[in-house]
């Protein structure tokens, strides 16, 4: 935390701060007698999946339609933000409130419709993400720097040639042309949705991931999601939930799609995109988990997260084969 920077901007008057959840950079909430900010310390451990520059100027375009904190301060090593008093939430109540959170998802991808939002980006995310061809060598650039002899295996077997022809493969399914891109999060979890609860309405933050991407990606990363629970203190830091039953996924996705398309008919091509997503999601946070090992400080056993993301990823695998 850059301590210099921060007595700055509170014209020297004394602060406190408390580390938040976060991989993807280091996070605190720093508070004075008048004001809580949020600071973010960024990471280079994710530098082929972010682009920080645009990160920002995505926040400044939300926070102008309070859809996100406003940036206070930013350059290429960290940022200042609004802190927002909301509450966390739990899988449960996420669960229990599914109806606004999938209206909220439905209005947050409509922003696909302004000329602000779509010059920000280019290529859908995942499909930028998963080809690019330097992401082999570093992340066994990363385990061997972080003597994780564990991971080699599994990493062998996540770039085999008959992983990496399914994988890519899949972005031939004709599902993926059928409907427009939307600006999505890419990073649904419980952590990155706060709940105001006087208006009971929810609200997304963390937007390190954001870009054009496949609505029924954002949904399968979402219902995914839904089973990991992060806030155990405990190893590995992290439980599996149960997830939700098909009907109330179904119920979620005809609220978001009434929502986002105004229709009460669900295309088909949507259903087939949430289910390759299914696979494409496990797959991205394995390759996340591998890069996060030369993190210092890592908040979760990362060799137990990749083994079991790569467990979910190859129990689709083999009902597709």
């Amino acid at each position: 935390m850059n301590q210099e920077l921060l007595l700055k901007f509170f014209n020297d008057e004394p602060f406190k701060s408390e580390r938040m959840c976060g991989l993807t950079n280091f996070v605190y909430k720093v508070s004075t007698t008048k004001q809580s900010v949020i600071y973010r310390r960024y990471t280079s451990t994710f530098r082929l999946f972010q682009n920080r520059e645009r990160e920002v100027r995505l926040q400044q375009e939300l926070a102008q339609l309070e859809l996100a904190p406003k940036v206070l301060y930013s350059d290429k090593f960290q940022r200042i933000e609004e802190y927002w008093p909301y509450s966390p939430v739990t899988l449960s109540e996420i669960k229990e409130d599914y109806i606004q959170v999938a209206r909220m998802l439905g209005s947050f991808h409509k922003l696909r419709n302004r000329n602000s939002f779509v010059e920000i980006f280019d290529t859908p995310s995942i499909y930028q993400w998963l080809h690019n061809v330097n992401l082999r060598d570093e992340i066994f650039d990363v385990i061997s720097d972080s003597n994780c002899q564990q991971l080699y295996q599994t990493f062998e077997q996540v770039f085999s040639d008959q992983n990496q022809t399914f994988i890519l493969g899949l972005f031939k399914d004709p599902c993926f042309s059928e409907l427009p891109l939307v600006i999505a999060h890419n990073d649904l979890n419980a952590t990155n949705l706060l709940k105001d609860k006087r208006l009971m309405k929810y609200h997304l933050i963390d937007f390190e991931f954001a870009g054009l991407n496949y609505p029924g990606y954002e949904l399968a990363n979402f219902f995914n999601e839904m089973e990991w629970d992060y806030t155990f203190s405990e190893p590995p830091y992290f439980k599996i939930k149960e997830g939700w039953q098909e009907d109330l996924k179904l119920n979620f996705i005809k609220e978001y799609w009434k929502e986002y398309a105004n229709s009460d008919e669900i295309p088909k091509s949507l259903l087939r995109q949430i289910e390759i997503g299914g696979i494409l999601q496990n797959y991205f946070w394995m390759l996340i988990g591998g890069l996060s090992m030369k993190q210092e400080q890592q908040g979760i056993d990362l060799v137990y997260y990749v083994n079991r993301r790569m467990m979910n990823f190859n129990k689709v695998l083999n009902l597709k084969q």
